[in-house]
């Protein structure tokens, strides 16, 4: 179930890091900080998704990741109802693994955009914490599939005014409401609690090879 989640990636970039938004029922309300925030990480991102090797760009994308991307928030948020139950063993385990998962769908995700540039279109605050920027690919080549496309970035602000990226997706559909979907489904399906989040980490031991 779990591989799935990689065919699902390249509809979208960075989800990287995610609460089911419908952006025309929010308040539109332009945030500069958080445009600005997303449009540095666009611009640090470009050089490195043209680098000569896949391996390169792996890379890149994964100390991208690293820096602006709250893998801990996540890596709660996709256990849904389950993130209460963890045990702190299992959590030594699982999170690792997670950001581990995650990053290899992001590096998966990014390296179809090679080549592409893309710029802050919009932001929409839903509070003050938590603001969507919307992004699009900058001069498409006739016949991009993507070229209508809107990316979407989700922002965390905290109390001290620091971002981090929340989630990522596009047209609507975000990476992390899917894992949440996915992850859920494979604890229920194994017993729930204790030991269908076992069967989770199992599950994500195989997917990232270890």
């Amino acid at each position: 179930m779990l591989k799935a989640m990689k065919s699902f990636a390249p509809q979208f970039i960075l989800g990287v890091f995610c609460f089911g938004v419908v952006l025309t029922a929010a308040p539109a309300r332009a945030d500069d900080a958080a445009e600005i925030y997303v449009q540095d990480i666009l611009d640090e991102a470009e050089p490195i998704l043209d680098r000569a090797t896949e391996d390169e760009i792996f890379e890149g994308v994964a100390e991208l990741v690293e820096k602006y991307v709250d893998m801990r928030r996540i890596s709660r948020f996709v256990l849904g109802q389950y993130a209460r139950q963890i045990t702190d063993e299992q959590k030594e385990e699982y999170t690792p693994l997670f950001r581990k998962y995650a990053t290899q769908v992001y590096q998966n995700t990014l390296s179809n955009y090679a080549g592409q540039k893309l710029e802050v279109v919009q932001s929409v605050d839903r509070s003050d914490r938590d603001i969507i920027v919307n992004t699009k690919i900058v001069d498409p080549e006739p016949g991009d599939g993507f070229a209508n496309t809107v990316f979407h970035w989700r922002v965390y602000r905290n109390r001290e005014g620091e971002m981090s990226v929340v989630d990522a997706g596009a047209d609507n559909v975000w990476l992390a409401i899917e894992q949440r979907s996915q992850f859920t489904s494979v604890i229920a399906n194994n017993g729930g609690s204790e030991k269908g989040i076992d069967a989770l980490i199992a599950q994500l031991r195989e997917q990232v090879g270890e």
